[in-house]
């Protein structure tokens, strides 16, 4: 009986230490550059949230997001979540507030969702939102329950733990800058690093 000579895939050890480390680099590579692409978009969206938010530095934890992505959150997810947009004068102090107070407790990353445009147009998604926030969101002078900006809903695996809509409720012609003196900030920061950090308790 002929014996059948197998090919072997290295013709020696030395050959087969060089390609797997080959293997390692290229994997290392591909790891190496897809970190460098994520920081790009995230660097890009940062960049842009400040552009709209002047208040707010380039080096802000604020991603984009969209309805379907705030309703996936409250639906059984986490994430904290700004509700805004531009035009609404007080925007931009409470980005700037909690974006800082973001950073100092450690967290990754907050959702903004720019809901004007699905109010308006009552977008499917949107009156979905409304109706998961009904219980915290009060009536407005039409009898009628709308998300105000700004909004702050901070969700743990779906469960709500914190929900900040004071600035929505000052009514008169007070600007932001009057309104938020150094006791207002000092007490809206504490209250937001106490949400916070019993959102992240456990995640560290």
């Amino acid at each position: 009986m002929k014996k059948t000579n197998k090919k072997k895939l290295f013709k020696n050890k030395t050959q087969m230490v060089i390609y797997i480390l080959l293997f390692i680099a290229l994997l290392s590579l591909f790891v190496v550059v897809g970190e460098i692409d994520f920081k790009k978009e995230k660097d890009t969206e940062a960049t842009k949230f400040s552009t709209i938010y002047n208040l707010v530095d380039k080096d802000n934890l604020f991603v984009f997001s969209d309805a379907t992505d705030v309703l996936n959150i409250l639906k059984g997810r986490s994430g904290v979540i700004f509700l805004a947009f531009p035009s609404n004068k007080w925007s931009n102090k409470y980005a700037s507030i909690l974006n800082e107070v973001g950073k100092e407790v450690g967290l990754d990353k907050i959702y903004y969702y720019d809901f004007k445009k699905d109010r308006d147009e009552s977008n499917g998604t949107y009156e979905t939102i409304v109706n998961e926030l009904e219980m915290y969101i009060p009536v407005n002078d039409e009898n009628e329950k709308n998300i105000q900006a700004p909004t702050v809903v901070i969700v743990k695996n779906g469960t709500i733990i914190a929900y900040f809509d004071d600035a929505t409720l000052i009514k008169g012609p007070v600007t932001p800058d009057e309104y938020y003196n150094e006791n207002q900030i000092a007490s809206l920061k504490s209250s937001f690093k106490v949400a916070l950090e019993e959102y992240l308790k456990g995640d560290k």
